[in-house]
């Protein structure tokens, strides 16, 4: 049985109103969040046929039956709290990857125009068929109530698995529809229970030789992978820190110990399904993407820049926004593996100057603002490039009427989380001023370093500069 929902219906008082709510009830109380979880403290750790077409998307859900959510158990006991700390990131790591394979499953975003089939260095095709709005929305939501065990988990796990999951379910849709599978043969939890060392390997290595192929041969693609390898690298990140860096421990049982004197843990929920509606706004660009640009390589043509045309200008825009956002990724990558060696190396006190902090103070959030605008940028290119590409009036009217929704919700998430790291960069850079600001090396970094993003901050005699200070 299939129903269908129209985004396209919403009226734009109706969409106005919803999104308004949501997104004050998002960004405000998640930088607060943030500040609360070390962010400012500490780096920050490491989102048919969809061809574009004038015509209206539908949403498909189809009828198969829904995957069973595993269950995850640990011991009551531990003979020592590290074990006890390693436990508990052995399963939340389990559970990241499960919902990333658990989800992977069935439903399309289609389109109502004829299925069309394209090629990728030779291989066999079909139509591409993307994860369901439900679907999408259910893999953001899912990891962010995690927040209802541990009140730090909501914005760090939640935050990386939600992005991790959500653009994984997009490339591998990609890959299918190419004929090059990620993780071929693995279907569920369940079978992959049954390979062999051997048979990982080769499926490992199956499945990096056709992302090899892949990438450069399909934009959307390559915009999937940028978010995957975002949230895949955050995670991994977050649970070094959970097994290995007591500091951390200790930081996320306080916050613990904080939100369980607020009341129950069910009032945490308006602020949870805030937050996964803030990381489904982020992946919207990426719907964007997969829809309007199916087809599109990100090698460049003959003809580039005024002498190929409008056209070939936006198309050469948008693969340099699409490599931006993974370069800003790449770069808050360097950032938190740069300070976390040097803190090794020199201490948890050191002020760390050296590498990529020599050109950039505070690069992981730098690079996050480079990466999610850069991201929310190429989808609005690829809704331009397409109308541009169509010519017609009546196509192009289409076409903005059935991606407005998207391009709402798209820019809602790159200003959201924008809004969100720049407010933990100006409360970092307050705190290393505050502790750091008298020294000669702090001075010369300074003189040489670029901030990145930061709110205009407040005056320090002003009352909300010490709120300010005393949230941090």
């Amino acid at each position: 049985m299939t129903s269908s929902l129209h985004l396209s219906t919403c009226s734009p008082l109706q969409l106005g109103k919803l999104g308004f709510l949501l997104f004050a009830g998002t960004c405000v109380p998640l930088s607060a969040a943030f500040n609360r979880c070390g962010r400012l403290l500490l780096p920050k750790p490491a989102l048919s046929q969809a061809k574009s077409s004038p015509l209206r998307f539908h949403i498909i859900m189809n009828a198969s039956p829904k995957p069973r959510a595993g269950r995850l158990t640990m011991s009551a006991e531990s003979s020592n709290k590290r074990n006890e700390s390693k436990s508990k990131g052995s399963a939340v790591a389990a559970m990241c990857l499960g919902t990333i394979l658990a989800l992977s499953s069935g439903a399309a975003v289609s389109n109502a125009s004829t299925a069309a089939v394209a090629t990728v260095s030779g291989a066999a095709v079909a139509p591409l068929v993307l994860p369901t709005i439900p679907r999408l929305a259910l893999v953001c939501l899912l990891p962010t109530l995690l927040g209802y065990y541990k009140s730090e988990y909501g914005v760090s796990y939640g935050y990386g698995t939600s992005m991790a999951a959500s653009s994984y379910l997009i490339l591998s849709s990609i890959a299918n529809a190419a004929g090059l599978p990620l993780l071929p043969g693995l279907k569920n939890l369940a079978s992959f229970a049954h390979f062999q060392p051997a048979g990982i390997v080769t499926l490992l290595g199956t499945t990096l030789s056709n992302l090899q192929s892949l990438l450069p041969a399909s934009l959307p693609a390559f915009h999937a992978f940028a978010l995957f390898f975002y949230g895949t690298r955050l995670d991994m990140f977050l649970l070094y820190r959970e097994l290995f860096l007591a500091r951390f421990r200790a930081m996320r049982e306080r916050i613990e110990e904080r939100a369980k004197k607020q009341g129950s843990r069910w009032k945490r929920t308006p602020f949870l399904l805030s937050c996964a509606f803030l990381y489904f706004c982020m992946m919207s660009p990426l719907l964007i993407t997969s829809q309007v640009c199916d087809g599109m390589s990100m090698a460049c043509g003959p003809s580039l820049g005024l002498g190929g045309g409008l056209i070939s200008i936006l198309e050469l825009s948008l693969r340099f926004s699409v490599v931006m956002a993974l370069l800003g990724f790449l770069l808050g990558a360097f950032g938190d593996l740069n300070k976390t060696v040097g803190k090794a190396l020199q201490g948890e006190d050191a002020l760390i100057t050296g590498g990529i902090f020599r050109f950039f103070r505070h690069p992981n959030y730098t690079g996050e603002v480079i990466g999610w605008v850069s991201s929310c940028l190429a989808g609005f290119l690829a809704v331009l490039w397409k109308a541009v590409s169509i010519g017609s009036s009546g196509g192009n009217i289409a076409l903005w009427k059935s991606m407005a929704p998207y391009l709402f919700l798209s820019l809602m998430g790159a200003t959201g989380i924008s809004f969100v790291l720049m407010t933990a960069t100006t409360g970092l850079e307050f705190r290393q001023n505050e502790k750091y600001g008298d020294t000669d090396e702090y001075q010369k970094w300074v003189k040489k370093s670029w901030v990145g993003f930061k709110l205009v901050p407040k005056k320090p005699g002003s009352e909300d500069a010490v709120s300010k200070r005393e949230i941090i």
